[in-house]
């Protein structure tokens, strides 16, 4: 805990640094979802919102060798739910340790036929 609160100071410098205006910290945000049709409101909380120009982002802020790694399975969720929860531009990843800030694009996929569009439709 200690390490990550260390991390997400440093970031805020990190990001300034770079250009990066702060909007927030420890944003919170949500989406919903359906489980058997009834509507789930699901929370998240950013570690920053910033912007540079005129685009909004989402700061994740990660330490260690294995949450700054967008091939670690609870990181890339993460940054999923921020991609749904929140109103920006993009998505950063701040390794405080390493000083990067790693700008990433998720895909964004629909279905056309299949499972999926059968239950969309049915929504």
């Amino acid at each position: 805990f200690h390490r990550a609160a260390i991390g997400e100071r440093e970031a805020a410098r990190i990001l300034e640094e770079s250009g990066y205006a702060i909007e927030g910290a420890q944003v919170a945000g949500g989406y919903t979802l359906r489980i058997d049709g009834e509507p789930v409101e699901v929370q998240v909380r950013a570690d920053y919102i910033v912007q540079r120009g005129s685009s909004r982002f989402v700061a994740a802020v990660k330490t260690g060798a294995v949450a700054t790694k967008i091939t670690t399975p609870a990181t890339r969720r993460q940054l999923l739910d921020y991609q749904y929860a929140f109103e920006v531009d993009g998505l950063l990843l701040v390794d405080a340790e390493s000083r990067r800030i790693h700008h990433i694009v998720l895909p964004v996929r629909r279905r056309t036929s299949g499972f999926f569009a059968r239950f969309f439709e049915a929504s």
